[in-house]
């Protein structure tokens, strides 16, 4: 009786498979056969886009190298057309030398306007629009423009949370002095020679220049005195 009961029973089993099946089997397969399109889809996609960005390496370097063997408007402009298609972080990079090429080949305002547009680029990460703001503000300083520099950096250099805030605190100086406001350069000096986080290479900047101003500041006094006893 046992085995009746048995052999009933898979009797049952295999029919409801074949109904469920008959209503089910191909979403089934459907489902199956889109795994297996996704995956291969998947693979052949890492596989395309790690072969785009190797090319894209290789032809950042050779538009790099050129820049930097020629530093012509030429150069800074094949830079910037190679940004306009570049994947990851190769057409970020493009834009900040193309920048600094078109600096160097005294084509300012177009040095400019690429810093300005990767200060606003929300597509860039955050820590690459501040650098893009502090290499703004070393072009404007060159240009003599003080002011317009330390409104670009003056934010960071109060966040003392940010990376670049040392960085910023030293220009902060710099165009202060550019300004003849030695009080403010001293400020901000002092405080980089005396902060624990700053590198040694700009603690020493800031001793150089603190001395610098520390030696000019008896000079300045004398010569207001001669003038008050004339």
């Amino acid at each position: 009786m046992t085995d009746i009961f048995q052999e009933v029973e898979e009797d049952l089993r295999r029919e409801k498979m074949k109904r469920l099946w008959s209503r089910f089997g191909v979403y089934i397969i459907a489902v199956a056969v889109l795994i297996v399109v996704l995956t291969a889809g998947y693979r052949g996609y890492v596989a395309w886009n790690t072969s785009r960005e190797r090319a894209a390496g290789d032809e950042f370097i050779a538009a790099a190298t050129a820049a930097e063997t020629t530093r012509t408007p030429t150069s800074a402009e094949e830079l910037q057309a190679f940004a306009d298609d570049a994947p990851g972080g190769y057409g970020m990079l493009a834009r900040f030398l193309a920048a600094t090429t078109f600096h160097q080949a005294e084509q300012t305002e177009q040095a400019i306007g690429l810093l300005r547009e990767l200060e606003v680029d929300s597509g860039v990460p955050q820590l690459y629009r501040d650098l893009a703001r502090i290499r703004l503000a070393h072009i404007l300083i060159d240009e003599g423009d003080a002011a317009a520099a330390r409104q670009e950096v003056a934010a960071l250099a109060e966040d003392t949370n940010n990376p670049w805030s040392q960085s910023a605190q030293e220009l902060m100086g710099l165009t202060a002095y550019m300004d003849d406001d030695v009080a403010e350069a001293r400020r901000w000096y002092t405080r980089l020679q005396e902060a624990a986080e700053s590198p040694p290479d700009l603690r020493q900047r800031a001793q150089v220049m603190l001395a610098l101003m520390a030696q000019s500041a008896p000079a300045a006094t004398d010569g207001a005195s001669a003038e008050e006893t004339n």
